[in-house]
Parts: C-alpha cells; sequence; structure tokens
C-alpha cells in the first residue's frame, strides 16, 4: 500500500526536549498503521520548537495524505481547530479526524459547529483509524466503520462501538518501531497497562475503558526499557493509572526490572490502599524516585461522595511509608468537589504541607475539571455542580466553567491562588532572590484572597527585606503577630533573628557579608561565557557560591579587583565546567554588613537604608533587577527625571511591591502626552488595577489599535460589557486577533446566543488561518 497518514501532536505547553513532548498515544496509532502497510509521520507543534505552516504546507503537498489526524484535549482544541482549518485551505479533500480523551464521548451535533473537521474517533485510535484507513483506501462507505462519528448531507452519523484489544501486546510498540523520534530526550513515557476499575465520579478513564484494566506483557516493557535505555534514556514516566493494580504481576515486573534493566529510574502512580511495606522495599530497589497518590481531598466526606474509594487515614500511612523507604511522594488534588467547602479544600492544602509533600509538579492541585464522559459530566446539577451563566459551544465540555453548592466562583478562584502561593519554587526564589518582583505582583493583585492565612505577609515580609524595605517588612511582622499570633508557623517565623544589611565603604568581605560584584572565568586562557555575569549579589556563607569561589573573595575590600582558580565539583550542572579549574576574575563593587534584629520592633526603627549608586542603569537592568529597583528608588527622581524608561520601571516595581500611592504620585508627575499615558495605563491594567488603568488609557483613546484593545480589556474587567462591545465594534480593530479573541470573550460572558458566538470565533479563526497562509 501508499496510502500516508499524518498526526499532528499539539502540545503548545511543552518543549521539545520534555517527556510530555512524547507523541506517546499517536505513536501507538501509526506503529500499528504501519504494521499494516500503510506509511504516515507524527508532526510536532511544541513550545519551543512550533510546527511552521510552511513545513506543514510543504508536506501535505509532498505526501498527499488519505487523512490527518489530531489528539485533542479541552486545552489545545482551538488550537487544533486553526490548524484543521489550514488543512482544508491547502486541500479541502483532505480528511481531518479528531481524536483523544475530548472526543471520545463529545456530543456529535459539536461537528456542526466545526467546518474543518470530517470525523470524530470514539474508541481506541490503533483498532479505529486502521479500520478508517482500510475504508479510504477501498473507498468504502464510512458506515463500515466502527467507532466513529462523522458528517453526510447535513446529519451526524454515529457508527457502532468498535471493540477493544485484550491484550496490549497485540499491538506494536511505537519505541521498538519507531514510529517517532526520542533524540534529545533523557526520559521516555511508557504504559505497561491500560484502564481504571475504579468508580470514582470525577475520572474519564474507567468509562472509556469499559472500567477493565488491561495489560501489556511484562516481556514486552522490557524489551522497551532496554531498547531506550541503549539509545540512552535511563529514567521513565510509567503512565499507567494503576501501576499497583496487580500485586503479582507488578512484584514480577519489578524483578524483571532488576535483573534486565538495572540502573534506571522511575516515576508511578497508584492507590493508597494497594502499597505496603515490603512492595515499597522493591518500587525502591527497582529504582523508583517518585510514587504519585491519587489524593483528592483531605476530606472523608468527600472521598465519599466522589467514590473514591480511600480514607484519609490510608493515605497518611501510605506517604510515611514511601517517605521512610526512600521514595518521594507526588500527590494529586482537586478543589471544587462536589459538596465540598472552603474549609474542606483548604484542609487538602494543609494535609499536603504537614506531610511535607513538595507543592511542586504533579502536587499542585488543580480545579476538578469536569470533562465529557466523567459520571460527574452525565447530570451536574445532581452532584451540586452548576454551570457558570457563560455561553459555551458543545465541542467544549463544562471543564472549570462553574460554580458548587460547597464553594462560590469567588471561593473556588482563592483555592486556586492559594494552591499557586504555596509551590515550592516560590519559596526557593525568594530564598534566592529571584523573581522578587513577579512574586510580589502575585500576592499584592490577589492580596484579598491571602488574609485569611499568613503565608502571604510572611513571603511579602521576606521579600521586602531581600530589597532592603525595611518599613514594609516590619509592618508585615506586626500584622502577622496581630492576626497569626498563635499559628506555630507563624510563631517560629516571628522568633528567629532577622538580617538586615548595612554599606560600608571599603569594608572587607566576610563570612555572613552581602557582596555585590562582577566575574568572569577562563579556561584554557579563553573566557567561559557561561561564567561572565555582572552585579551579582551574594551572601557569604549562604551556600549559594562554590567552595572557592566564597574563599577567594573573602578578605577582598570592596572597589578592588581579585583574580583566584575554582575547581568546579565533577556532577556540575554545566558539562563545560564539570571537573574543570576555572581561573576567575573578580570585581568587588560593594560589601554590605550584617546587622541582625531579634525584636521585631526595632526592624523599622533601627534597620539601616542603604543607597546604592551605580551609573550604568541600563546593564544593572539587564543583570539586577533588585539592585536595579534599589538605585531607581533613591536616585530616579533626582538625577533621571527625564528618562521616562526608568521611570515607569519604578512605576511598574512600585505597583508590583504594593506601593500603590508611590506608584501614583510618580504617574501623576508624568508628561501629559498620550503615548506615555497609555503606557501607564497599560502598567496599571497588567498589575489588575483597571479602574485606575480607565483613567489613563482614556487620555490615550483613539490613539492606536493597541490603546483600544487596552481599553477593551479594562472593560470587560470592570464588567462593563456595553462600553466593550461599543469599542471593540471600532473597524480600526477587525484585523486584531487580540481584539477578535476579547469579543469572543464577550460573547461568552453575555451570554449571547451560540449562533453568534460561534460566528465570532469563525471570524478569529479564519484570520489566525490567514495569517498562517501568509507564511506558506
Amino acid at each position: 500500500m501508499s496510502e500516508n497518514f499524518l498526526l499532528l501532536h499539539v502540545n503548545e505547553w511543552a518543549d521539545f526536549e520534555s517527556c510530555d513532548a512524547i507523541p506517546l498515544s499517536q505513536g501507538y496509532i501509526l506503529a500499528n498503521l504501519q504494521r499494516h502497510g500503510y506509511s504516515g509521520q507524527i508532526l510536532g507543534d511544541y513550545k519551543n520548537r512550533p510546527l511552521t505552516p510552511h513545513h506543514f504546507h510543504d508536506y501535505l503537498q509532498e505526501y498527499h495524505p488519505q487523512a490527518i489526524g489530531f489528539s485533542v484535549y479541552e486545552e489545545n482544541i482551538n488550537r487544533v481547530r486553526a490548524w484543521a482549518a489550514l488543512t482544508k485551505k491547502i486541500d479541502q479533500k483532505i480528511p481531518v479526524v479528531l481524536g483523544g480523551p475530548q472526543t471520545t464521548f463529545m456530543p456529535g451535533e459539536a461537528l456542526k459547529q466545526m467546518d474543518e473537521v470530517d470525523i470524530l474517533c470514539r474508541g481506541e485510535g490503533e483498532t479505529v483509524m486502521l479500520e478508517l484507513a482500510n475504508a479510504l483506501a477501498d473507498k468504502s462507505n464510512l458506515t463500515e466503520v466502527a467507532g466513529i462519528c462523522y458528517k453526510e448531507n447535513g446529519s451526524i452519523v454515529e457508527t457502532e462501538s468498535c471493540p477493544r484489544p485484550e491484550s496490549l501486546d497485540d499491538l506494536p510498540s511505537p519505541y521498538l518501531d519507531e514510529a517517532f523520534d526520542c533524540t534529545g530526550k533523557d526520559r521516555a513515557i511508557l504504559l505497561s497497562s491500560r484502564g481504571c476499575s475504579s468508580s470514582c465520579t470525577f475520572c474519564y478513564t474507567p468509562r472509556a475503558n469499559g472500567k477493565k484494566v488491561r495489560f501489556h506483557s511484562v516481556d514486552r516493557v522490557m524489551a522497551e526499557m532496554l531498547h531506550l535505555q541503549r539509545k540512552g534514556i535511563n529514567d521513565f514516566w510509567f503512565a499507567d493509572p494503576n501501576f499497583a493494580h496487580s500485586r503479582e504481576r507488578l512484584e514480577t515486573f519489578l524483578e524483571s526490572i532488576i535483573d534486565k534493566v538495572p540502573g534506571v529510574t522511575f516515576w508511578c502512580q497508584t492507590r493508597a490502599n494497594l502499597v505496603d511495606a515490603k512492595l515499597l522495599a522493591l518500587l525502591k530497589r527497582a529504582g523508583a524516585h517518585t510514587l504519585a497518590f491519587g489524593l483528592e481531598s483531605a476530606h472523608d466526606g468527600t472521598l465519599k461522595r466522589i467514590k473514591k474509594g480511600t480514607k484519609i487515614g490510608q493515605l497518611s500511612k501510605a506517604i510515611k511509608l514511601t517517605q521512610d523507604a526512600g521514595i518521594n511522594v507526588e500527590l494529586f488534588s482537586l478543589f471544587g468537589l462536589p459538596g465540598e467547602s472552603l474549609k474542606n479544600a483548604q484542609q487538602t492544602l494543609d494535609f499536603v504541607k504537614r506531610h511535607k509533600v513538595d507543592i511542586a509538579g504533579n502536587s499542585i492541585s488543580q480545579q476538578l475539571h469536569v470533562f465529557f464522559g466523567t459520571p460527574i459530566s452525565e447530570n451536574p446539577i445532581e452532584h451540586g455542580i452548576n454551570a457558570l451563566p457563560i455561553t459555551k459551544p458543545a465541542y467544549q465540555s463544562l471543564c472549570r466553567d462553574f460554580q458548587t453548592s460547597g464553594m462560590s466562583e469567588d471561593e473556588i478562584h482563592q483555592m486556586r491562588l492559594l494552591w499557586r502561593l504555596n509551590r515550592r519554587d516560590f519559596d526557593e526564589d525568594i530564598k534566592n532572590g529571584r523573581h522578587l518582583f513577579t512574586i510580589a505582583g502575585f500576592i499584592t493583585r490577589h492580596k484579598k484572597y491571602f488574609d485569611s492565612r499568613p503565608e502571604a505577609e510572611m513571603m511579602l515580609a521576606r521579600i521586602y527585606l531581600h530589597l532592603d524595605e525595611c518599613g514594609p517588612a516590619a509592618q508585615c511582622f506586626l500584622r502577622l503577630q496581630q492576626k497569626f499570633g498563635d499559628d506555630p508557623e507563624v510563631k517560629q517565623f516571628l522568633n528567629r533573628p532577622f538580617t538586615a544589611y548595612k554599606n560600608k565603604r571599603r569594608a572587607i568581605a566576610r563570612e555572613a557579608c552581602q557582596v555585590i560584584f562582577d566575574c568572569k572565568g577562563l579556561l584554557n586562557g579563553v573566557i567561559v561565557p557561561e561564567t561572565e555575569s555582572y552585579f551579582n549579589m551574594a551572601t557569604l556563607g549562604s551556600g549559594t557560591l562554590l567552595a572557592d569561589f566564597k574563599k577567594g573573595i573573602k578578605g577582598v575590600k570592596s572597589g578592588s579587583t581579585t583574580q583566584f582558580e575554582v575547581l568546579f565539583p565533577t556532577d556540575y550542572g554545566n558539562e563545560k565546567l564539570a571537573g574543570e579549574k576555572v581561573s576567575f576574575q573578580v570585581y568587588l563593587h560593594q560589601v554590605l554588613e550584617p546587622v541582625m534584629y531579634k525584636d521585631i520592633e526595632k526592624v523599622a526603627k533601627k534597620s539601616p537604608r542603604n543607597m546604592f549608586r551605580f551609573d550604568d542603569l541600563f546593564n544593572l537592568k539587564k543583570h539586577n533587577n533588585n539592585l536595579y529597583f534599589m538605585v531607581l528608588r533613591d536616585s530616579v527622581l533626582h538625577s533621571y527625571t527625564g528618562n521616562l524608561p526608568h521611570v515607569m520601571a519604578l512605576f511598574n516595581y512600585y505597583l508590583k511591591l504594593g506601593f500603590k500611592e508611590k506608584a501614583l504620585d510618580l504617574a501623576y508627575s508624568l508628561p501629559q502626552g498620550p503615548s506615555v499615558l497609555g503606557h501607564a495605563g497599560r502598567v496599571l491594567l497588567a498589575n489588575e488595577l483597571p479602574e485606575e488603568a480607565l483613567e489613563f488609557l482614556e487620555k490615550a483613546a483613539d490613539t492606536s489599535a493597541e490603546m483600544e484593545n487596552q481599553r477593551l480589556k479594562a472593560h470587560i474587567k470592570l464588567k462593563q460589557y456595553e462600553e466593550a462591545e461599543k469599542i471593540g465594534a471600532d473597524p480600526r480593530l477587525a484585523t486584531s486577533l487580540q481584539a477578535m479573541n476579547l469579543r469572543v470573550n464577550l460573547a461568552s460572558l453575555q451570554q449571547l446566543p451560540v449562533e453568534r458566538y460561534l460566528k465570532r470565533m469563525n471570524n478569529l479563526l479564519d484570520s489566525q488561518v490567514k495569517m498562517m497562509a501568509a507564511k506558506i
């Protein structure tokens, strides 16, 4: 056979190097098609390697595929629609097939709302796509293809369901058959089983798999792991919904890993009631570095309502056993569950923190997604799930657009923010002085949602201390003392000594001092770019500097240049530097000596306020935002008033730190030109101050399409929909993709008839396709 099939993997959130960019499901489909004599390819559209319309067009023109298939999820469906529409623009005859979780139970009527789509795949893609390929090759009627939904003469046709293969080994391996390229990956996704027999009301998997679990043989998975290990991949992510479903099989499986592919590591997930100390010890020996459990909720009543089949006490025991076995724990959890209150939802967050599980990766909770095919989706109201009053097309599920009998829309939003606030990376970034304005901006924009808990105040206090803003830090301490004085975590935070730093001329760098320096490293007389940096800030003894670097800089006087050698560890993250001895040249700008305070009231009254003076502001901003702010704070109004970029930067920093009055004082002193005022309005809007933003944006009205888009966005945020409609109808915005997107959102928020929503959506889609076609 010469028939060719194209599969497109649209994942614009994953980098190509990530294992998330491995198109495993499509790989299974392609491998099965190839086994039966068809040819094909998988093209990827990734975050750091977007598929170009030119490449896509050339492929269609060269190979003339019999059909093109997309894996569809709630989050990528609009992007998929754009690629599908471009397909039809290039060649109207190519059938477009949508598969994946979004389409299995999607209403057939949704096809009438997507002119660019021909077929929905209802069953498992390997079987359905092979039947479809045979029908297209033989020019047979599509009614003979089981497991699809398609359009015919304006009507929707649903064919009979397609049987699933009982043994997964009947399907060829996408890895062993080289269905896709794993170059650049250091981790691979594997499936040793499919399906789940549980009855959880929030989950799609049991119904999609007939509440059965099917397996690959142990030998088959070992062959895949050996094949990938030879390619340099030694870490695996087992995507099985329930890795420990069969205890006997799992023990055999783990012993085989130990025997046949020693040295590999892996991630897997299972249920708390299926593990014990003996099994965990075997998992550890086999290379398990992370075990994920489905927590969902730390409230037993909620677990019962969603038919989870576990109790919170079981999970506490399983977490301790797993951690004692030396295996990292991740916890999948959800908020906005049926009957759950805000208090119940916060119990889940506190449970994760209390069990010392890092809030990172899969342990960052999500709002319940009501997808097509979940038991809740069949009758949301029966489960206390109430859809928000918005317009949605039939191809989108209820997803997150709901509130519940126990939580309002605002409370659900509050939980989303609380989980984000408690992420591990936020804590690590503050500790290391990274992204401070981004984190502060997040906190200050949403301060009202954090008032009932102490985390935000503690984080802001740490940020303010980093930025030499001891007064605001002291205010945070006092609020913590007044509102949360009995909280054990707050007590511990307030009872520790606080460190401020005092700039001292010609000071000598000693232990615990803060230093500001430039450096560059030379290897064999050549500068190593990765070692060249400017305006670095570090505290000696904090662990952020390599031991040799710290030793070399100690004893140096501020304003001096020094040179010393640094031996990089053999396991250093940069291969160029690992194990190498590098000669460093260092210029020490300033040394700040530590000042310790045990009494929080003295932090504001007696802590030093340093004056930082650096002339090269543009490079300072490029290399150290924190120091750039501290220089601007004391200098900009005197020395740089005529330099608008620096004034606007300080204006933005003040807003992010919550210094709204200082920011507005700066804004009101700006030149009165529409360009400057419009920019100020845009910054205010980005900092979630739409009312203040409009005051400035109105002064720049009618000056550009960009300003009109900003005004449109501000009115939507203020729920002034009538005014937003007037702006959105401006002919100058007729070709603006941003305005079109905002008008689609506006149609939804105003509950316009679905026909009007679709008209706006299709206008946006047409414009996107025209732009894509222009790049061919």
